[in-house]
């Protein structure tokens, strides 16, 4: 899967279903919208696609309220992309953060303790913890 800073890439039917999208967010940023399955077989491509943004964008912002499934694969990829952000200079945090996680995403971060790592990502859906 490879993107340009800005368009849309699916994985080929019958691997996990997982699309990727990525917009400007009209200010000069990125927004990489993610949605269905960031497992083993997608982490790599994901990782990639957060690199490349991060490359070519002064913010990203990851949407991952469509997500249906996240392994630690998926997580290592999210971490990565924000210590890249942080060892950009400026400042990291602002420059790499989540906004919005399903509940199945809020329940990995919760039960690995890496919520803190994306301390302003939000959970519009009131998921977390309690959340299956």
């Amino acid at each position: 899967m490879s993107l340009a800073r800005e368009g849309t890439a699916t994985t080929p039917p019958g691997d996990s279903q997982l699309t990727v999208r990525v917009e400007p967010d009209g200010t000069g940023g990125a927004v990489v919208v993610l949605a269905g399955e960031v497992d083993l077989d997608r982490a790599t491509d994901v990782r990639d696609v957060l690199f490349s943004a991060l490359r070519s964008s002064p913010r990203v912002t990851v949407d991952l309220t469509a997500v249906t499934f996240c392994d630690c694969a998926g997580l290592n990829a999210l971490l990565r992309a924000r210590l890249e952000a942080m060892e950009s200079g400026a400042d990291g945090v602002r420059r790499f953060r989540i906004h919005g996680m399903s509940g199945q995403v809020a329940r990995l971060l919760d039960l690995t303790g890496t919520r803190p790592y994306f301390p302003d990502c939000a959970d519009p859906e009131g998921a977390g913890h309690d959340r299956q």
